[in-house]
């Protein structure tokens, strides 16, 4: 097998995993880093990295404009771990220089810039994958396997939990985290959009039980919440059922107290499946009697097997798992959950707590937090009842202004509401 030559934009933040994913590719004989888009800040920040890719051969591009008017003929793949908004341009201009592509997730912010990747794929005969390395790993295949061969049955239901707490120092890490839109571009960054996005399209993936596909939302609807000072939510929980009939209830925050799952419970017509994070492990309860578990890690390294699958996929002549048009039914949802509640909830300050704490990423660092005080508890009881945080009498929660809708022919956000009733003037805590 040929190496494939890659480049990778940053030289900081995920563009750090992006480069020792292509290093573990080179151990493998399947890759090679030939260049990195590395910015003067990022440079500066990593003096000691920047000498060993200099002395290891690897070009360095000042900009993405510099790689593409000098170094487009000098690799195969181009890598973009970059803000959302800048996921479609970028990879689309790649293609048309005759460039595959590793696009980080989430694929885009809309279903109309989804919908231009794949056209512009189609033009170009070109290969992309989307980075959802999570719908990779052993526990998700397997699962996915055993509801595609029937063994589960048609999956009735999916619920999935999890909080991750983020702090003011995440937010402020650079100019588009916690906001709808920057500029004229939307980002709908939040947890759904960015840090659990990876779990978002679980979910979905298993919903259908056709291979390689994930199932679509026809029906959606969402209560947005926010503690921080931001745009968009920090704290999101919808409902959504699709077109094979199964429903899903998503809760996600990054305003609790601790860690919690992420947590997945399937119910199918011929058991219960309780998936318990990437590193934990799937239980299988079958009607029957019978149960069946299994590890949820094969190898430290399964994080970086999208960039494996993609090499083997342009040599193979065929599609990756993970193509725009899979990785669409996260970002239609991302849509629908907005369109459905398009004025996010701020949470009242005597619902809040401040506190430093360590942070979950990046790891063996402090931040400082803003906390819904007994969210954890709220969500957990949330997710074991099916219900929503208003139907509960959560005193900060509402419905109000939240609606139901619908997938079908959606093509664009957004659809069914103004742009401008999605940038609320409050922005943060009421």
């Amino acid at each position: 097998m040929d190496q494939k030559k890659f480049v990778v934009i940053g030289l900081g933040g995920y563009g750090l995993v992006h480069i020792n994913a292509v290093r573990w590719l080179e151990r493998q004989g399947m890759g090679k880093l030939v260049g990195v888009v590395a910015l003067e800040v990022d440079r500066a920040a990593r003096p000691d990295l920047v000498e060993s890719l200099k002395s290891g051969g690897v070009t360095l591009y000042e900009s993405v404009e510099d790689f593409m008017n000098t170094g487009v003929r000098t690799t195969d793949i181009l890598t973009v771990p970059v803000g959302i908004h800048q996921h479609v341009p970028i990879s689309i201009e790649a293609m048309k220089a005759g460039l595959d592509v590793y696009c980080e997730k989430p694929a885009a912010a809309t279903v109309q810039e989804v919908d231009a990747l794949i056209g512009a794929q189609k033009a170009t005969h070109k290969t992309v994958t989307i980075g959802f390395q999570h719908i990779y790993s052993n526990s998700i295949q397997r699962l996915k396997r055993l509801i595609c061969d029937g063994a589960l049955g048609h999956v009735h239901s999916v619920s999935l939990l999890c909080g991750w707490p983020r702090s003011l120092q995440y937010y402020a890490r650079n100019d588009w985290t916690g906001k709808m839109r920057l500029r004229d571009s939307w980002l709908l960054d939040s947890p759904a959009n960015n840090a659990n996005a990876h779990y978002v399209l679980n979910a979905l993936y298993l919903c259908s039980p056709a291979p390689q596909c994930a199932g679509v939302p026809e029906v959606v609807r969402a209560e947005l919440y926010r503690a921080n000072a931001i745009e968009s939510a920090d704290t999101v929980q919808f409902r959504f059922v699709t077109g094979e009939g199964t429903r899903g209830h998503i809760l996600l925050t990054h305003a609790n107290r601790r860690e919690v799952g992420p947590l997945m419970k399937l119910e199918c017509e011929t058991g219960t499946v309780y998936w318990q994070s990437d590193n934990g492990n799937t239980c299988i309860r079958f009607k029957g009697g019978k149960v069946e578990g299994f590890d949820n890690v094969t190898h430290p390294e399964w994080r970086y097997d999208p960039f494996k699958d993609l090499v083997e996929a342009l040599h193979e002549g065929r599609e990756p798992l993970c193509t725009p048009l899979l990785a669409r039914s996260q970002t239609l949802a991302v849509n629908l959950m907005h369109e459905s509640c398009p004025r996010i909830t701020s949470i009242p300050d005597a619902f809040v707590e401040h506190a430093e704490d360590w942070e979950i990423f990046p790891p063996n660092t402090k931040g400082n937090f803003r906390r819904i005080k007994d969210l954890d508890e709220q969500m957990t009881v949330a997710f074991l009842e099916g219900e929503f945080l208003s139907a509960l009498g959560v005193p900060w929660a509402t419905s109000r202004g939240t609606k139901e809708i619908f997938g079908e022919g959606y093509t664009r956000f957004p659809q069914h509401s103004r742009a401008e009733d999605f940038l609320s003037p409050t922005s943060g805590p009421a």
